[in-house]
């Protein structure tokens, strides 16, 4: 009976240094391979140089969570549940609008269909009001605009190809391309393309996002026929699981046309905790034009990061 008790106690104690290894790895990176190449053994004499997974290497300054990738490895699966909360202080003429004040669901699908491709969907629900409460359910993510002014978003579909990674590396890159659906009333068809990019700084414990993206309207009787949108958000790690950052951003209705808005620069404070291996959680208040129009409007935002696969 003792030995068999002490070869599990042997195993177990050869199993601490692999859990405690992938606790330092990015949750959004496929796992290392089970089976590791062996090399031949050197002549005699001749000292065997240790293998790549013998190797401890140098733990980052930036927490694992924080190395996330710009396209999702191939047959990875996420959810983004988000609830959105708007405020307005414009009254409102329309029948349709209760009052000035509004809630929103958004949902977001990420999948990785292959290396360096990422495909997306998402949608969102509005309540008794106009304000397109959903966008701010969109934690820290891109928005999408034209997304309908009744009951249901407009659902869209993005494919997105990743040149340079970035998942554990300081810089990254890629290309997307959009598609919207004119599901909800008054609403058209809506393409777009974007190049998002994003870096980090170990040393500071710094992360940026930005890019620039282009949506249009295919709608000759719409007001607003393209937007432009150049976001930036700034994330700092306050400690191995949690991070707050600075949105803010710039975006120009009818963009490179005569009749151009007046820029809208947005501003907000944004948090990110990682709960485990798997699940984060994240929150924003967010005014989507502190100029030029100020505190006429804004809103706050939580999500739910979800990695199924």
């Amino acid at each position: 009976m003792r030995r068999p008790a002490a070869l599990l106690a042997a195993l177990s104690l050869g199993a601490l240094p692999s859990a405690a290894a992938a606790q330092d790895r990015s949750p959004w990176l496929p796992p290392p391979a089970l089976e590791q190449p062996v090399r031949p053994l050197p002549p005699p004499g001749v000292a065997r140089e240790p293998e790549a997974w013998q190797v401890t290497p140098p733990r980052p300054s930036l927490p694992p969570f924080m190395q996330r990738p710009v396209a999702l490895p191939a047959g990875m699966v996420t959810l983004n549940w988000g609830a959105g909360f708007a405020f307005s202080s414009i009254p409102s003429t329309s029948s349709f609008t209760r009052n000035n004040t509004g809630l929103g669901l958004a949902f977001d699908l990420s999948a990785g269909l292959g290396k360096h491709l990422q495909l997306d969907f998402g949608t969102g629900l509005r309540f008794s009001t106009l304000l397109a409460a959903d966008r701010y359910g969109r934690v820290l993510r891109d928005d999408v605009f034209q997304t309908g002014n009744r009951f249901v978003g407009n659902p869209w579909v993005k494919l997105r190809y990743a040149i340079l990674d970035g998942a554990t590396g300081a810089f990254g890159v890629g290309v997307e391309a959009l598609v919207q659906l004119p599901f909800a009333e008054a609403s058209a068809w809506s393409v777009g393309a974007g190049v998002p990019l994003q870096w980090s700084l170990p040393a500071w414990r710094l992360r940026f996002e930005t890019g620039v993206f282009m949506q249009f309207v295919l709608s000759d009787g719409s007001t607003i026929r393209n937007v432009l949108n150049v976001p930036l958000r700034v994330l700092v790690a306050a400690g191995d699981t949690f991070a707050v950052g600075l949105i803010t951003g710039v975006q120009v209705g009818n963009a490179f046309r005569d009749d151009a808005t007046e820029p809208n620069v947005q501003f907000g404070i944004a948090l990110r905790a990682r709960i485990n291996a798997t699940v984060e959680l994240s929150g924003q208040w967010l005014m989507p034009a502190v100029s030029p129009v100020g505190l006429d409007a804004y809103g706050l935002g939580f999500a739910v990061t979800h990695r199924v696969r």
